[in-house]
This record gives C-alpha cells, structure tokens and sequence, in this order.
C-alpha cells in the first residue's frame, strides 16, 4: 500500500489522541506545563535582534552522544548570528514512549510552536494530529542540489503527496562486537550471520568471573530493546498487520516462536554466564556505558556508542567491529534505512526563515564537520553528500562506517513491515508494547502465547481508537 494511496485521519479525536500518546495527561494540561525553551548559549545569544532578523526557536534530539548535540547547537547558533536571529535551542526526548510527541503537540495547539525541529523518525504520527507544515518545496530544493532522498526517509516522511519532513541525516547503528574478545576464543565475528550465530558465539566468549558478559542486549522498555525485540519478531516472520493494513495479524506461530526463542536466552542456566547483571532493567544508556566499561562483548545501539568510544581515545573503539544485519528463520535480510529529519510544526512564526536554517545545515561545509567527528551517529542522507571525497575517505579508513553507511541504504519499511509507515506503528512503540510482552513472559512466567495474545489484542484496541483501518 503506498503512502500516497493511505490518507490519514488529520484530526484525531481527544480520545483518539490520548491512546496514540501512551494514555499521556490531557491536551490542555500538557500545553499548560510545555517547557519554555532554554537557550544553549553561543554566538547568537547576547546580542539584540536586528530589525531584518528577529527571535527564533530551534528544538532539537537529545543525543547519547553529548559532543554531537554541542556541534549542532553551535551551528545553529552561527547561522542566527549572521542572519541577525537570536535563536534559542532546546532539547526534546529522544524516544517514542516518552514525551516529545505530547509536548510539540500540545506547543501546536496552544499555538507557541518551535520554528524548527530535528527528530528521528515520529513524523507519521505528527502528521496524523495535523502537527506538521508541508516542506515539499525546500526537499526539493535540497534534493536538486544533493540527489534523491533514500528510501527510508522517503517513506517515513512523504505522506499523502507531500514532504512533511526534510531529511538531513542516515542513522547509523545496529550491531556492535569486541573483535578481540571473538578472535580469542578463534571465532571471526564477520561470520556470525545469524541470530542464533551470534547468541552461541556470545555464549563462548562469555566469562562472568572476569565481568565479561558476551550478550549485550536487553529487551527492557527501550528505544534498543524495542529495535531488538521487533528486528527478531520481523526475521521470524512476525508483524504487527498484514501488507494492506486490514487487519492485525500479530498473534501467529511465528510470533510466538520468536518470543520463545528471546524469552530462553533470559530464562535457561544455559545462558546464564552471557547475561550481564541488571540486563532487564537497563535503560538506552545502560548498554552504551557497559561496552565502554569493557564488561560487554555483543550489543545493539546507535551509532553512539561507537562515536563515544572514538571521541574519548577508548581503547575499545580499535577493537570494535560494526556486524552485518542479522538473519532469521525468514532467510533473508531486513534492511533499514533509518534517519532523522527537520520538521517545521504548524504556525511556526519564521517558515521561511527556518526552511533557510534546515538547508544551511545541510551546507557540506557545514554538514560534514559533524557527520565526519560523529563516527557514524550523522550519516549522510543525500547520494551527493555521502558520494564526496571527504566522505568517500572516511569509509575508507574505517570500515565500520562503511558498514554502516551500507545498512542505511535498504528498502525494508521497518516497523511497519510489511506495511508501509503509519501512524499505528508509532503509537505502537509509545505504549511500549512489545517491551511489555517480554516483560509479562521473562519477568511475570506468562506463556509466550498469552502474551502474544494480549498484545494484539492491545494493538487491535489501539488501532480501532485511532481508526487505522478505516477506508
């Protein structure tokens, strides 16, 4: 189902939006306590505004790589310093089942919007609240001047015939391993091309008495454990509807069977030695802190991990090796082309000038500072850009970018598989639901066939509030 041929319900009842937010406060409520933008400070901040330019407002993710949100903040700051803005920066929530969609919706309504948002992914969901302003001139503009947009921003951000995002980065992440602690035991991690692959490999390399634990990835209430738990869900045949988004089809064999195989590798002895202590509590910066610790040999993050490993002279970034997407029992690889996106909120006070701003960071003089220092965290989302001889080299000396930079450029639609984005699937993350099934199975002894069941019948409660598949 195209997106073009999916027209999305613009204005979702209160009700409709609360169960969409994860059962959040109310709309009103949550205009009323909206933060007012902090200023990170930096060039633009003392002086007055000119008369040509004025005051802006620039939200923006917040990072597990504290270095990358410095490097965006100060170009922001720059640009409205030579363009007479005063500009204030804030950071918003990094995550689906946290708050950012609530608050920017309810700064929407109450009508004090940022002029200019960067964010990952979540743009179905903006749009389906009416959240958003189209963009669909300066993508162009952007895409004349640098190539066509990979698919993965494409179908996360065109809607209905129209650009409601303009894509600015490729996320890079996925699998991490220590290479030396693999090629001690006379493993070579590049082989390990399989989820049960990597899960006996974690096995042998593992030796809790020395706090080495091979397996590095928990399934708690998470951005990683979400993406974890759904990549295996996915490659064991499991999704959430089937292709025309007409019904739910999450309770299946293949689901269940995937949730058994995850549930074992937290719940037998057998696995035991390769668990880290705490794994099933661990937030988005337990995982990150544990591999640079050197307690972890196998994990799934963002590329941040990587980038912090290099920015701090980690010994453990030379022994770090970027893994190939993993295959299940499906037999074939799941590719995602990830990314994050500008996005201007609706009745933003300075269109055009924030327009201005997104393509002034897609600049290479002032792009590539940041994706080069970010070791993978801000890959380019433009053939253009990712093609220049700066880029081209980086790859070169490192192949884990160039690993990473290949895994950004499939055509799987990712959560929404095999359907194409939605917002159902980002309401979905926002209640946490799947990270909640494991939690029931590993933490509570439910069946793993109960637990599938009540999880689609969540889901099934969910996309009935939000009238998913209405035609």
């Amino acid at each position: 189902m195209s997106q073009a041929s999916n027209p999305l319900n613009r204005s979702l009842s209160r009700r409709q939006a609360l169960k969409v937010m994860g059962g959040m406060a109310s709309m009103a409520a949550l205009a009323a306590c909206a933060p007012v933008p902090a200023s990170t400070g930096g060039a633009g901040e003392s002086a007055a505004p000119a008369a040509a330019g004025g005051s802006m407002v620039v939200a923006h993710r917040k990072e597990y790589f504290t270095e990358m949100e410095t490097l965006f903040g100060d170009a922001v700051q720059a640009w409205g310093a030579a363009n007479n803005y005063q500009i204030e920066t804030t950071l918003v929530a990094a995550e689906a089942f946290e708050d950012f969609v609530a608050k920017l919706v309810a700064q929407v309504q109450a009508g004090e919007p940022p002029d200019l948002v960067y964010h990952v992914r979540l743009v179905q969901q903006l749009y389906s609240f009416d959240a958003l302003e189209p963009v669909t001139d300066t993508v162009t503009e952007a895409e004349g001047l640098y190539g066509e947009a990979p698919y993965g921003q494409h179908s996360t951000n065109f809607i209905d015939g129209e650009w409601y995002g303009i894509p600015y980065i490729m996320s890079g992440g996925g699998a991490y391993a220590r290479r030396d602690w693999y090629e001690e035991a006379g493993i070579d991690p590049a082989s390990l091309a399989t989820y049960e692959n990597r899960r006996d490999a974690a096995l042998e390399v593992s030796d809790p008495s020395q706090e080495k634990y091979g397996w590095g990835v928990t399934i708690a209430r998470s951005g990683d454990g979400r993406g974890f738990i759904e990549g295996v869900l996915q490659n064991w045949g499991g999704h959430y509807t089937d292709e025309g988004m007409t019904q739910v089809t999450f309770n299946s064999p293949e689901t269940i069977a995937a949730v058994e195989w995850l549930a074992e590798i937290y719940m037998s002895d057998m696995y035991a030695p390769m668990i880290p202590p705490g794994v099933l509590s661990w937030t988005d910066a337990s995982n990150n802190e544990a591999y640079l610790a050197g307690n972890i040999g196998y994990t799934h993050n963002a590329a941040s991990v990587y980038a912090k490993a290099k920015a701090d002279g980690n010994p453990i970034f030379e022994q770090t090796i970027h893994m190939p997407t993993a295959i299940g029992p499906l037999g074939r690889k799941l590719e995602s082309g990830g990314g994050g996106q500008f996005n201007i909120p609706r009745g933003a006070k300075n269109i055009d000038a924030a327009k201005q701003l997104a393509l002034h960071m897609l600049t290479p003089e002032i792009f590539l500072p940041i994706s080069l220092v970010s070791a993978g965290l801000f890959l380019p989302a433009y053939p253009e850009i990712d093609n220049l001889p700066e880029v081209q080299a980086a790859y070169e000396a490192d192949p884990n970018l160039a690993s990473m930079s290949a895994a950004t450029k499939g055509d799987h639609p990712g959560s929404s598989w095999p359907a194409q984005p939605h917002p159902l699937f980002d309401a979905i993350a926002a209640q946490a639901i799947i990270e909640e099934m494991m939690a029931q199975v590993v933490s509570s002894g439910v069946s793993a066939a109960d637990a599938v069941a009540q999880a689609a019948g969540r889901i099934e409660q969910l996309a009935d509030e939000m009238g998913a598949f209405e035609s």
